[in-house]
């Protein structure tokens, strides 16, 4: 399978916003700006090799949450490359898979050093295999915004109250919140796709549980089901 050079990345890209990028050769530059984990991926001139390596970071326990995404993974990424974007401050592992309609569809994978020095509020909230992931593997996993169809980077991640711009969240649930309801002030958003839904995470609810918006609807479901269907949005269109 051919590989993904500069030409293909920029029609991949080519309905994202305005976005300058490179490809980092492998070259001592390369190798100081990335994790050490990620220089196989750089270093190779052979995609099957690059797509290797990257997928060998991933934590199984998180890929078994997501079972349609990670069949995608298994039979539709086509190459995966060391880029800087000009929108982000270090450069990122982009996964690049073919979607429905045979057209590229590019995640863009953080280095987990960006992850933050402190934690998201509520972020104790999501699963243990979404933490190891965003804290080991990629501290962010989204497509064209930074923000869809994916794990939003900790280090960009809101409140859903910072987010719609609404009071401070609340850091105690009301005395008189039902089980199985939702707060708008107790959550913390972890993905979306543009301004047409939203993942999200409370510690009002167990952990494994997400709630997810739909205008005009709040429901509260399973986190791995919820994530791997917003993933597969950007496959399925």
């Amino acid at each position: 399978m051919a590989g993904i050079d500069t030409a293909a990345l920029a029609q991949a890209f080519s309905d994202w916003a305005p976005n300058q990028f490179a490809i980092l050769e492998p070259s001592e530059y390369t190798r100081h700006r990335i994790p050490d984990a990620w220089w196989p991926t750089a270093a190779s001139p052979d995609p099957d090799e690059r797509r290797s390596a990257a997928m060998a970071l991933w934590n199984t326990d998180f890929l078994a949450m997501i079972p349609r995404f990670a069949q995608a993974l298994r039979e539709r990424l086509v190459d995966v490359r060391v880029v800087q974007h000009s929108w982000l401050p270090a450069p990122t592992l982009d996964y690049v898979l073919i979607d429905d309609e045979g057209r590229h569809a590019v995640w863009l994978g953080e280095d987990p050093a960006t992850f933050g020095d402190t934690d998201p509020t509520f972020f104790e909230a999501l699963p243990p295999q979404a933490d190891t992931f965003l804290r080991t593997v990629h501290a962010g996993f989204t497509t064209w915004d930074g923000e869809s169809c994916g794990l939003i980077a900790p280090a960009r991640m809101q409140t859903y109250a910072a987010y719609v711009g609404w009071p401070e969240p609340l850091s105690a649930p009301p005395a008189d919140l039902e089980p199985d309801s939702v707060h708008p002030l107790r959550m913390l958003r972890i993905g979306g796709r543009e301004t047409y839904s939203d993942l999200l995470v409370s510690p009002d609810h167990p952990q494994g549980f997400a709630v997810t918006y739909f205008e005009p609807d709040f429901d509260i479901t399973l986190f791995g089901h919820a994530l791997d269907e917003l993933m597969m949005l950007a496959l399925e269109g």
